[in-house]
């Protein structure tokens, strides 16, 4: 048993047991290193990491490799959800040096943390065009023993790819919300596979991130080539593999182009993006689909992902007992033998008729019931009650195998992110179910993650909060808090979210630099102090608090949102004016920051029934930046300064950039005066594609 006995992390504890001598990433482990003048072997990954979990069976548990690391090496192992400036440095170099990152990350370091080999996934002998790890090992310590000058210049060429300043930007002006808009999406679309939706080609992300972008694009400038990418995407992840069909909920990414194969690793921060995304679409078309589909991903947050004392676990593994996606997968002869006379209509439905998709086992959306009663000659009536019952009869043998392994630790951020997430779903339906969930997780995160000095802690395990947070916990937790004081008006969650941002503000926020670090200064990250710009499965930090601070702004200007976003978006010009794509959350923070938030006040007696039937409406609208309050006489937030009723009667205030209408008694009034919405039919919506 090695250092990683006495760990928190159920990553580095499935360590513990290998024989190599693993220790955290800590003081000790650092100083052993240079004390001893060895290399140090970084190995970093994740619970639910297939691939980690390949390459611990194959070298890290032989005995002759770890024989190998244990005398030439300071072997240190780091989960990239415990230490996410750590991943974010050696990420920047592996992608700057190969072209490519992803995890399992592995990484040959000098004692002074400077990277002199990095790569990910290597098997234990030379294959798949890769060199072997114990053939690695020998190459690794023999370089840094012989040819050390060559390593150490090495070492510090490659230690500058973690530098994260940007180029001078060449694109000029975009001044003009909608140009900068309409130029952001186009970007976006240029990577856009118009045929079976998504961006580029296999392995297939979901790519959150850009999908908001377009709804953005759709929502706000009516345009047309963002709407139909967005559904195009959303449908064909929905009825493909990479959607649970059976019990909800989206797998990692798919590894080929058609959304059909997963990589079946479940993780709460892509369930916490999508499902909003699915809601909105829902609420922009009254598509029922959509809506079932986000129900049924928060239903497997609540049901698989929920921590007892109200957060949510930060993944579900890929494999289980048969190996990877075993407990997902079903054959033809297996739904013959389990449904008798409803398997014919199952296979349809489900796709595996197809050989192709018979032998992966996977589940498709692949037919509609009317296509299958239309193949079946009865009527849909019918073939729905027959897949109605083989459904259940699916779910229940499929809880007879062993489930998927879970990582067990709740992080602040994703946390935040499916509150959001929760709350966003109970306001659009208005349905108490969900935002309840979201409470029950506010609550917990308000009493547990937050310390008394307003420090968030970023991980809570087997009933233990530790590590001070990173920008993405403060970024997360604030908008959950911001959007659960949306959707019921409890001061409690708006107060919360204030009191987190002006501490993340104090860790994160430099001026000179006019950049919000993602890592606090008590984390000594090696090599830099990394700022999260770019965005990946999720938004970047810096863009999501500068979101955050956006809306914020509008209750307390003391917190001077618009001067630090000002800041810091012409200090990151180069992104969302010559590569949006690589930072479509940033590009949307620049929208917010030109356009401003969309604030509606309501002044009225608290058991006003015209008034309470505005806030219903307004809490089901479907638009982006929406602040719609109703007026506490007890509070003097600069939203409501000002405003009062008028003839007595309930009223309204709709006010944009400091712009604010006269006072109101009618709803589309209010709306009207900010001028939100698409331009439905409207002659002159823009296509990105024209961009």
């Amino acid at each position: 048993m090695n250092r990683l006995a006495h760990s928190l992390s159920p990553y580095l504890l499935a360590h513990r047991d290998d024989p190599v001598d693993w220790q955290p990433w800590d003081q000790l482990a650092l100083q052993t290193a240079r004390c001893a003048d060895r290399p140090i072997l970084l190995s970093i990954g994740y619970a639910s990491c297939h691939w980690c979990h390949v390459m611990q069976r194959e070298s890290f548990q032989d005995e002759a490799i770890a024989a190998e690391i244990n005398r030439h090496f300071v072997a240190i192992k780091v989960d990239r959800e415990e230490l996410p400036d750590v991943d974010q440095i050696y990420q920047s170099v592996c992608q700057a040096v190969t072209g490519q990152g992803g995890w399992p990350l592995t990484v040959f370091l000098t004692p002074e943390l400077q990277p002199f080999h990095v790569g990910t996934y290597y098997p234990p002998s030379r294959r798949y065009g890769r060199p072997g790890f114990h053939e690695l090992l020998t190459a690794a310590s023999d370089a840094y023993l012989t040819r050390r000058e060559e390593v150490e210049a090495v070492a510090e060429s490659w230690a500058g790819a973690a530098d994260t300043l940007l180029p001078a930007a060449t694109q000029a002006g975009l001044d003009d919300p909608d140009d900068a808009l309409h130029h952001a999406a186009s970007a976006v679309l240029r990577s856009h596979d118009a045929q079976r939706g998504g961006f580029g080609g296999a392995p297939k992300f979901p790519q959150a991130p850009m999908l908001s972008l377009l709804l953005r694009a759709w929502s706000r400038l009516g345009d047309q080539s963002a709407e139909a990418a967005l559904r195009r995407t959303l449908k064909a992840m929905a009825s493909g593999g990479i959607y649970d069909q059976l019990a909800g909920g989206f797998h990692r990414y798919a590894v080929d182009a058609a959304w059909q194969v997963p990589h079946f690793e479940k993780m709460l921060e892509d369930q916490a993006l999508l499902a909003p995304l699915y809601t909105a679409l829902w609420q922009m078309t009254g598509e029922t689909w959509a809506l079932e589909v986000a129900k049924d991903t928060l239903a497997y947050v609540d049901e698989e992902l929920s921590a007892p004392e109200g957060g949510f676990y930060i993944s579900q593994d890929a494999d289980s007992a048969g190996g990877e996606g075993a407990y997902y997968r079903f054959s033809p002869q297996e739904l013959e033998a389990l449904l008798g006379a409803d398997a014919q209509a199952a296979i349809l439905h489900y796709g595996l008729d197809d050989p192709a998709l018979a032998k992966e086992g996977v589940l498709q959306h692949a037919q509609a019931v009317a296509h299958v009663a239309h193949a079946l000659a009865e009527s849909p009536e019918e073939t729905g009650a027959r897949l109605r019952r083989a459904r259940d009869v699916m779910r229940a043998a499929r809880r007879r195998r062993q489930a998927p392994g879970r990582d067990r630790k709740v992080l602040a951020g994703a946390t935040g992110l499916a509150i959001s997430a929760f709350a966003r779903l109970g306001a659009a339906t208005a349905d108490a179910r969900w935002t309840q969930r979201a409470e029950r997780a506010a609550a917990f995160a308000l009493e547990t993650l937050r310390r008394p000095d307003g420090i968030v802690l970023r991980r809570f395990y087997e009933g233990q909060a530790g590590i001070e947070g990173y920008l993405e916990d403060y970024a997360g937790l604030g908008q959950g808090f911001l959007d659960l004081y949306l959707t019921h008006g409890d001061l409690r969650w708006l107060l919360a979210s204030l009191g987190v941002v002006r501490k993340g503000l104090e860790l994160f926020w430099d001026k000179d630099a006019a950049v919000l670090y993602s890592a606090p200064v008590a984390a000594a990250t090696p090599l830099a102090r990394p700022v999260d710009r770019f965005d990946g499965a999720k938004p970047a930090a810096q863009s999501r608090m500068l979101r955050l601070l956006l809306l914020l702004g509008s209750f307390d200007d003391t917190i001077k949102a618009r001067d630090i976003s000002d800041r810091v978006l012409q200090s990151q010009q180069a992104l969302w004016s010559d590569h949006p794509g690589a930072s479509p959350s940033l590009a949307e923070a620049r929208d917010l920051f030109l356009t401003g938030p969309k604030e509606i006040t309501i002044v009225a007696e608290a058991d006003d029934e015209e008034a309470a039937s505005w806030q219903r409406e307004l809490r089901r609208t479907p638009l982006q930046d929406l602040l719609a309050t109703w007026l506490t006489p007890a509070e003097n937030f600069a939203i409501w300064q000002g405003k009062r009723q008028v003839d007595g009667a309930a009223t309204l205030y709709a006010c944009r950039l400091g712009v604010c209408s006269a006072p109101l008694h009618d709803l589309g009034a209010a709306l009207s005066f900010l001028a939100v919405g698409p331009r439905d039919g409207a002659a002159d919506a823009r296509s990105s594609a024209d961009g």
